[in-house]
């Protein structure tokens, strides 16, 4: 299990010289992710019980998904395999598995969370130092390198940055609440150095969501408050910085997304079922775009800056309602765990799925302005949510049994009987008798209780 988490750890090292490097046809991390699939298949034929892989509505749309994908790939796809998405889209089907295998208890949820967030305390520490290096060349230099685009990092960082916000208000174990004060002031600084407006614009929506589900909303209040007040500190660039006071390269940026905007509305509306292909949109995307509206010397032809235009435009409409589908799947899959968690009394749980349920909403406001759909620490959060809910339900009945089974008079146990409430309060055996002589306890083989003489002793 070790191997899972090591995976989880170094997922967002997207160009990390060793775990990002290409070996072979394949980088590292999908190498560990290979290491872990013998592992999952000996888990599974040790479990009692097969994991209910189509319970979920979001891994059902997921895999729908992926049917368009490959089928897209055979039919309309120019891109050779080795390059192709068809390929991240098959990793992320062994990823699903995987996961549904060996996250199989409470325990394994919360290293694979807490492992989601040292990964991404771990991003932020090579984009802080990144920063640190290179700061100088330009007026608006923008980390990343390791970690890869500062706008697809600020996406993975905000699908835990919540998460770590709200364990931070879970005070044992101590640990952990160390572990995850680190984690968050790395990621904030890391994102306030990355300076993504996309990013900032989804962090609010994440924080609005979790401050109108919690119930400590003061408190939840100013930590947001500080959250997004570090990312508005007055720096040569910054989130807020750039949303006021663009530069003239945001400008230039900008000009470019709304002509690549307009060029892929085009296909979309040309292609509508079946879209124009797989990795395709980057080669039919110039063919349609206003060249008058795009500034002299630059290109439309790139990634859409928009995830969601770029699946309707290269798999069509269908597909993007089943991404929609995934996401909205895994939020309410999250909402079915912490209600559960609310019921069996498990705070990590409810903390836990609050965190990734606004983590999701805000990565999805963040998707809007960049191509992050094969993001491992989005397709991750995905298949924990997936995997939570059968875990989640199991743990009412197991509640239910330890409080039972708790002695008279503790937090959580059964009422007691009338007669022995009455004992317990200092009356007499005959007062308790006669108060509730129907209630008395029937006894095995049906006898009644009857009070002796060594009661009251």
């Amino acid at each position: 299990m070790i191997v899972y988490y090591f995976l989880i750890f170094i997922l967002p090292l997207s160009r990390h010289r060793i775990w990002g490097a290409m070996t072979g046809d394949i980088t590292g991390i999908k190498y560990i992710g290979a290491i872990c699939l013998p592992y999952a298949i000996f888990h599974l034929s040790r479990r009692r019980t097969m994991p209910a892989f189509l319970a979920s509505w979001q891994v059902r749309f997921f895999l729908l998904l992926y049917l368009m994908v490959t089928v897209s790939y055979l039919l309309f796809s120019h891109m050779v395999i080795y390059f192709s998405h068809w390929l991240t889209y098959t990793s992320f089907i062994m990823f699903l598995f995987i996961t549904m295998v060996v996250v199989d208890s409470l325990p394994r949820v919360r290293w694979s969370v807490l492992s989601g967030i040292g990964s991404i305390g771990l991003a932020s520490a090579y984009v802080v130092r990144d920063w640190q290096l290179y700061h100088n060349i330009s007026y608006d230099y923008r980390p990343g390198y390791v970690v890869g685009d500062p706008n697809y990092f600020t996406v993975d960082a905000l699908l835990f940055l919540p998460v770590a916000l709200l364990l931070l208000q879970q005070r044992k174990p101590r640990w952990q609440w160390w572990f995850c004060l680190g984690c968050l002031a790395m990621t904030l600084a890391a994102v306030l150095f990355s300076a993504s407006r996309g990013g900032f614009i989804g962090l609010v929506a994440a924080c609005l969501y979790f401050l109108a589900r919690s119930r400590q909303r003061i408190r939840n209040l100013i930590l947001a408050v500080l959250a997004i007040g570090v990312l508005s500190l007055p720096m040569n660039i910054s989130p807020v910085g750039r949303l006021l006071h663009p530069t003239q390269s945001d400008e230039l940026a900008k000009e470019i997304r709304l002509g690549g905007w307009s060029g892929g509305l085009e296909l979309v509306e040309q292609h509508p079922i079946f879209g124009v292909g797989l990795d395709n949109f980057r080669m039919e995307v110039g063919k349609h775009v206003d060249l008058s509206k795009v500034p002299v010397g630059e290109t439309v032809q790139r990634v859409a800056h928009n995830s969601y235009l770029e699946i309707a435009a290269e798999l069509g409409l269908p597909a993007l309602l089943l991404f929609l589908g995934i996401i909205i799947g895994s939020i309410f899959s999250l909402e079915q765990s912490r209600r559960a968690a609310l019921a069996s009394g498990d705070e990590f749980l409810q903390r836990v799925t609050m965190g990734l349920q606004a983590g999701l909403i805000g990565a999805g406001v963040a998707l809007f302005f960049v191509s992050g759909e094969y993001q491992k620490m989005f397709w991750l959060t995905v298949f924990i949510s997936a995997a939570l809910p059968a875990m989640a339900r199991s743990e009412q009945p197991a509640a239910a049994v330890a409080a039972s089974a708790r002695p008279y008079g503790y937090a959580g146990a059964p009422k007691q009987q009338p007669a022995l409430a009455g004992l317990a309060a200092g009356k007499s055996s005959g007062a308790a008798r006669n108060e509730k002589k129907k209630g008395a306890p029937a006894l095995p083989g049906g006898a009644r209780w009857q009070p002796s003489r060594f009661t009251n002793r």
